[in-house]
């Protein structure tokens, strides 16, 4: 987003630095990515490192302000290590996406199965980001039923 925003801003047009960025640089086939790579990732000048908390004080802080920990898109977050999963309800996860634009249909039905199963709440997202995410679409999902899920939500009292 900064390399974005930098280089859309007309103040920089002539900066030394964004030269390999604009159309004819070195750098010009993906600006936004390649500044990234050059200036955010390890080891180079704008690098941040991240000091995660654990799962279990990530539950604690969502549920100490009101909210549901659910786990986005399994499917993808645990890279087809699903036995994880059971042992993320036992720190205390309430819920899982199982309908995501990420999963193939098997494993949208895995997971609504095994939220059905540990009977913990369910969801749906398509993971839509606009611009950044160009080929998914909004509402596309797998989800089969919608109203099932608009009536869990507001079992929960989310909605």
């Amino acid at each position: 987003m900064f390399g974005e925003a930098l280089l859309n801003d007309s103040r920089y047009t002539d900066h030394e630095l964004l030269k390999p960025y604009r159309e004819g640089g070195a750098r010009s086939d993906n600006p936004y990515v390649n500044f990234y790579w050059d200036y955010y990732a390890q080891g180079k000048p704008c690098y941040t490192e991240i000091h995660f908390p654990t799962l279990e004080k990530t539950i604690a802080l969502i549920q100490q302000h009101g909210g549901v920990a659910v786990l986005a898109h399994p499917g993808n977050n645990l890279k087809g290590k699903y036995e994880l999963f059971d042992e993320m309800v036992a720190l205390g996860l309430q819920g899982v996406e199982c309908f995501s634009s990420y999963h193939v249909p098997e494993t949208n039905e895995y997971f609504y199965n095994k939220a059905k199963e540990l009977k913990l709440l369910y969801t749906c997202g398509s993971d839509f980001h606009g611009k950044t995410k160009p080929a998914i679409h909004l509402g596309k999902n797998g989800c089969q039923d919608p109203q099932e899920i608009e009536k869990l939500l507001k079992d929960y009292h989310l909605i």
